[in-house]
């Protein structure tokens, strides 16, 4: 696992450099994410709009106040909190400065639970962070000024008893919009 870490951050620094186009890794089959190649999700939270766009393989991009950022994410090797999705865990300040961020702590994965509640409690609101659908498409985002200038971004597709939900309480179905690709 550390040698693959460091693999991905290689691969990040080279593809800052000018001219340098290195391969981006496919998302591993075992891994358990929700966004495919050219989705785009757009959520509005208390702190802005966020549109969030799958590239290929690992590579995801965020647009916040008129400017887009990108992280190759690393997937998980086995479950932490539940999720076998894909992260980020914004090493060091990756990004040139935008809107007061320089890096992004960022998570994509699916979460099971039990029951609607069991799934309400982990989306209980945190000052405005989540949003949710009825068919558990949740996200949340915020800027952490105070913590290096940080971008935290969650992307979770929720499953009661191994299927998606049709109604949850509390969900605001007009705060996001997923855009598919064009064939």
């Amino acid at each position: 696992m550390k040698r693959s870490l460091m693999c991905l951050s290689m691969l990040i620094v080279f593809m800052a450099i000018p001219g340098c186009h290195a391969q981006i890794p496919d998302v591993p089959s075992r891994n358990e994410i929700v966004m495919s190649e050219g989705m785009k999700i757009s959520v509005t939270n208390k702190n802005g709009t966020m549109d969030i766009t799958a590239g290929k393989g690992l590579q995801r991009f965020y647009t916040w106040a008129g400017d887009t950022r990108s992280v190759i994410m690393w997937p998980r090797e086995e479950r932490w909190r539940g999720s076998l999705g894909i992260y980020f865990p914004g090493q060091g300040n990756h990004w040139k400065e935008h809107d007061g961020i320089t890096r992004a702590v960022v998570e994509e994965g699916q979460q099971h639970f039990k029951s609607v509640e069991d799934a309400i409690e982990f989306l209980r609101d945190t000052e405005g962070y989540w949003v949710y659908r009825d068919d558990g498409l949740a996200v949340g985002w915020a800027k952490y000024e105070g913590a290096g200038g940080t971008l935290g971004v969650d992307v979770w597709q929720i499953y009661i008893n191994g299927q998606k939900p049709t109604k949850l309480p509390g969900s605001q179905n007009d705060k996001i919009t997923v855009e598919y690709p064009k064939n």
